[in-house]
């Protein structure tokens, strides 16, 4: 998912809220005209919450002569609720393009004659980014990012405590090539066990990340139900895992998004940030003057990935053949590169990841890393699970409600078991239909 330091806000939406949609699919997206100078606009809004770099708006304008306006919402939750009640009001408030995020493409795209069909482009992007931007066999998002996973470290601060001095000594310590969450959660204990503070920014960081390798983390693909949370052993070993380790006290308990995330990459509260690719560039500018912070290419499980966006055009919008043309700008290798450059964020498009604009970048805040070589590499090595396992309509709202129990251990207000037990009340609470 895709925030800015600069309007960090809340990323998760309220659960209950996003749990009590429930919408019916339907058959396929609709179809658009083509776009001419006789439906030509003056201008073309989009709806997002990241940094666009101002060249690829600039460059469309003079290509075409339509302004591009940027609806621009704190945080992605925000961006969700308008699109959401837009959807459900005949389009009323709705941008001509509009981003969607990975964790809610399902939900918004609960009735496919919402969005208008838009056309393939061959060998633009990884196979799974178009097959999770269809509906049905039909295209209705033009990927952006990817979110391959890595973890950023101060190794300074690790240093200091004699555990690892570089990316290779920190990857033997979380586990080398046999990591898991439990070894990197091993390191962790240890790490504060000699430190003075947290190793990690927050636990939901990482907990999110790893609910995100499960192939069917929380809903049934078949039937497309929630599964029974009180049986669901599978989410609640990794839970228990994970709260376990806030017991520990290994975590600030301070996320991304959190007021307060700045201030401790600047007072070096925690050691280490889970980190996909799009956050690179958010932790720059939070970290800033703080010496000592690179990427490690080893990660728990053998990668994945967190996050990723979509740019799609709602079918009840006035100018969509031009809409359609704007999403297919805002994706092309080349506006891909200039979202790296701008942002940090990591392409989905084939052609972009392997130029050298991306591949051979020096990051000069990392170190001098090749950020975008280690992020390529970690993509490639995690094969199939990059794409991530099922996420149907109630994925984000389920997944907040079960994040928001490792945050009641991380402020010390339950015990890994009691947290464990409140988030299935909460979760029974809604009277889900659940499958077999």
């Amino acid at each position: 998912m895709r925030i800015t330091a600069k309007s960090a806000g809340a990323v998760a939406f309220a659960a209950v809220s996003a749990l009590a949609l429930a919408a019916c699919g339907g058959g396929g997206g609709g179809a658009s005209e083509e776009a001419g100078q006789d439906n030509k606009p003056d201008k073309l809004t989009v709806a997002a919450w990241m940094d666009f770099p101002a060249e690829l708006l600039d460059s469309f304008e003079e290509e075409t002569g339509i302004e591009v306006v940027v609806n621009r919402f704190p945080d992605g939750a925000s961006a969700q609720t308008v699109l959401r009640n837009g959807l459900s009001s005949d389009g009323a408030g709705l941008s001509d393009v509009h981003l969607v995020e990975l964790d809610w493409w399902t939900e918004m795209m609960a009735v496919p004659e919402d969005w208008a069909e838009l056309p393939e482009v061959p060998d633009r992007w990884v196979d799974w980014k178009v097959e999770q931007g269809s509906v049905d066999g039909t295209i209705t998002g033009y990927g952006t990012d990817i979110g391959p996973l890595a973890i950023a470290f101060n190794q300074d601060m690790l240093a200091g405590t004699g555990l690892a001095t570089d990316p290779e000594s920190f990857g033997e310590l979380i586990g080398g090539d046999d990591a898991t969450w439990q070894s990197f959660l091993d390191a962790g204990r240890e790490y504060v066990a000699v430190s003075d503070n947290y190793f990690v920014d927050s636990l939901t960081n990482a907990f999110q990340a790893a609910i995100n390798l499960l192939p069917a983390a929380f809903e049934d693909p078949e039937s497309g139900l929630p599964y029974d949370l009180a049986d669901n052993t599978e989410v609640k070993d990794l839970f228990l895992m994970f709260a376990d380790a806030a017991e520990d006290d290994i975590s600030a308990g301070i996320a991304i998004g959190h007021a307060d995330w700045g201030a401790g990459f600047q007072n070096e509260q925690w050691a280490s940030v889970v980190t996909p690719a799009w956050m690179t560039g958010i932790i720059a500018e939070n970290a800033d003057g703080v010496d000592g912070w690179r990427i490690a290419s080893t990660f728990p499980e053998g990668g994945g990935n967190w996050g990723g966006s979509f740019f799609a055009v709602p079918s009840t919008g006035p100018n969509t053949a031009w809409a359609i043309e704007l999403a297919d700008y805002l994706t092309t290798p080349d506006a891909a590169i200039d979202w790296f450059d701008e942002t940090g964020q990591f392409p989905s498009q084939l052609e972009a990841m392997s130029a050298p604009e991306i591949a051979e970048a020096e990051n000069p805040f990392f170190g001098d890393q090749r950020v975008g070589q280690i992020y390529g590499d970690l993509a490639a090595a995690a094969g199939d699970a990059a794409a991530g396992g099922y996420r149907g309509e109630n994925f984000a709202g389920i997944q907040t409600l079960v994040t928001d129990g490792i945050r009641l251990v991380e402020s010390d207000s339950a015990t890994a078991e009691q947290a464990w037990a409140s988030v299935v009340a909460d979760f029974d609470a809604l009277g889900f239909e659940t499958a077999d």
